[in-house]
């Protein structure tokens, strides 16, 4: 399993740690290193998955969907 370290969540000690994410092709988890997906058996990159995960967690979406 491959995991992706992120720069603006610090996952070391976080209370999320642990935590998944179902998708339909994939489930993606938060380490304490970072973030890891199911959908790819070998991934070079993060999926969109995971970008989605992160996005979710930095706020973004809930600030584009705030006016709908």
């Amino acid at each position: 399993m491959t995991i992706f370290p992120t720069h603006i969540i610090k996952t070391n000690n976080h209370f999320l740690v642990g935590t998944q994410w179902s998708y339909a092709k994939g489930v993606v988890t938060m380490h304490e290193e970072g973030f890891s997906c199911t959908c790819k058996k070998k991934p070079r990159v993060s999926c969109n998955h995971i970008k989605n995960v992160k996005l979710r967690l930095y706020g973004i979406f809930e600030e584009h969907y705030a006016n709908v």
